[in-house]
């Protein structure tokens, strides 16, 4: 199970959407989510084009949430058992011109 490690950014993101009570919910399933099985077909996994190194997953049908792999197995593809740096919480347009 991956270790998530949250940014400044992410914390002040999550902060951002405190009163939204059904996005926090559907935030913590999808850390629940990304710590227990990062390749879960339901997180909808993708890589960021424009950042070689982040990754995003689906929160609900507009939000997504960023984050970085911190190591990478010699083949290049990231080990989905190691730590896990969140990045942000945005609305899907939003985060894929600024994952970090």
């Amino acid at each position: 199970m991956p270790k998530l490690i949250p940014s400044k950014k992410f914390l002040e993101d999550i902060e951002k959407v405190r009163s939204n009570v059904v996005l926090r919910k559907n935030i913590a399933k999808t850390l629940n989510q990304l710590e227990t099985n990062p390749l879960h077909p339901g997180l909808h996994l993708e890589r960021i084009v424009n950042d070689p190194t982040a990754w995003s997953v689906r929160i609900d049908r507009r939000y997504r949430l960023s984050f970085d792999p911190c190591k990478l197995l010699p083949a290049g593809n990231p080990d989905w058992s190691d730590t896990i740096f969140l990045l942000r919480v945005l609305d899907h347009d939003d985060l894929y011109k600024n994952p970090r």
